[in-house]
């Protein structure tokens, strides 16, 4: 651990909204209420959603996630640049949950995009509240996730965070994430959606051939944990809130140096 770290560590989380664990622990919202795979520019609109925080089940199967987060004092370049800083350095990772996170590794972008993070793997070993998972995240422009558009230029989004997540050691992808972090007068608001088995993919040559197999709802079944949509929402609460407390001291002392 890098000494100047140690007391990030240290630290407690900062408190969740509690209005968010009540969300959370009131039970599965309606499914007609979530978003649809096929309108993820809805999340780009700052207008209220039927639903801001929440979770379900959908129809086919697919684990559905939602949560707003508050993050005053945050702004875009932070994001950007936490998500390229923080996997270069496990302790790094560790500092943003420490009761959670164990420890992450970083492959680079094959070519440079048009955020640092762009097409970068990360590696991150967690615990989201169902056992501790090697997972694997694509980071990929906006578009390349369903948008109609990357956001560069929206003056209502500071900046889009969105890839497919899937588990290493199940050799396979699951799930799409969509972080959208919109502007307001005191900093960002985040709406963190999670699309838990919408995405199945066996990693390698058999990619393809296992999609068209594999994304049913009988394998959504087994292959995702029980219990995950509730845990990955109360899990993705702490770690923001989090995030939104330590990213601008983080981005003073490391951010105009790295």
């Amino acid at each position: 651990m890098s000494d100047d770290l140690v007391p990030y560590l240290q630290r407690p989380l900062a408190p969740v909204d509690p209005a968010l664990l009540i969300a959370i622990g009131s039970g599965p919202m309606d499914p007609a209420d979530a978003v649809a795979l096929s309108d993820l520019d809805r999340l780009l609109d700052p207008a209220p959603l039927a639903v801001e925080t929440g979770w379900c089940t959908l129809p086919d199967g697919v684990g559905y996630v939602a949560v707003r987060t508050e993050m005053p004092g945050v702004s875009a370049e932070m994001v950007d640049w936490w998500f390229d800083w923080h996997p270069r350095n496990p302790d790094r990772y560790r500092i943003w949950h420490p009761l959670a996170h164990r420890a992450n590794s970083l492959e680079q972008p094959a070519t440079p995009g048009g955020k640092p993070h762009w097409g970068a793997v990360h590696h991150p070993v967690e615990d989201v509240g169902v056992g501790m998972l090697r997972a694997r995240i694509e980071f990929r422009r906006p578009s390349e996730v369903g948008f109609s558009t990357d956001a560069l230029d929206l003056p209502q989004v500071g900046t889009v965070v969105a890839g497919f997540a899937g588990d290493d050691a199940r050799r396979a992808q699951s799930t799409v994430m969509v972080h959208v972090f919109l502007n307001e007068r005191s900093g960002l608001v985040l709406r963190s959606h999670f699309w838990l088995g919408a995405a199945i993919r066996p990693y390698g040559a058999l990619g393809a051939a296992g999609q068209l197999l594999l994304n049913n709802r009988l394998a959504r079944r087994v292959l995702l944990p029980s219990g995950l949509p509730p845990a990955l929402a109360r899990h993705c609460c702490e770690e923001y809130a989090n995030l939104a407390g330590l990213l601008p001291e983080l981005y003073t002392q490391y951010g105009a140096t790295e």
